[in-house]
């Protein structure tokens, strides 16, 4: 529909639209980084974080000398770290392929399709034989992002029952 991008812009639309699908999701994502090592073939956690991912990204080197540090002071030893993110508001994990992250995804591909079809009419309203009603291509966007709107709603109620069932089930 409209003129493709550079891959930096077009980067750029799709963070910016997740973030924003995040946003009026209300998620607040969360991780949970251990730094573990291995004793006798099993898992021994030395340190426990749970933070914000915000945090995260930018405290990165605490991180990393936390785990220098313990290389250092047990340098056989098979040191490593898990991370996993999760919803602070809903407890749901946010991992790939879960419903959370799928939401997300959903939602983020509703406004990017929006942001297109603006650009689109934009892009054609100077010309003389464009009808935004009668248009194939569209019609048939705005069919397709119905249905994708109609998705997105089943998913957040079936979201909520989840939540609803998990906070019911403590």
């Amino acid at each position: 529909m409209a003129q493709e991008k550079g891959i930096g812009e077009s980067w750029e639309e799709i963070v910016k639209a997740y973030a924003k699908a995040e946003r009026e999701l209300g998620i607040k994502v969360y991780c949970v980084l251990c730094i573990c090592k291995k004793v006798n073939g099993k898992k021994v956690v030395l340190h426990r974080y749970d933070l914000p991912r915000e945090i995260l990204q930018r405290r990165r080197w605490v991180i990393n000398w936390r785990m220098a540090k313990l290389t250092c002071t047990d340098p056989r030893a098979h040191i490593y770290e898990t991370l996993s993110f999760y919803d602070k508001t809903s407890g749901e994990t946010y991992g790939f392929n879960s419903d959370l992250s799928r939401l997300t995804a959903l939602k983020g591909r509703i406004t990017l399709q929006e942001n297109r079809i603006k650009d689109y009419i934009e892009a054609n309203k100077g010309n003389l034989f464009f009808d935004e009603t009668n248009d194939p291509q569209l019609v048939k966007v705005r069919r397709k992002l119905e249905r994708a709107r109609k998705n997105v709603a089943d998913a957040e109620a079936r979201l909520r029952t989840k939540v609803e069932q998990k906070i019911a089930g403590k």
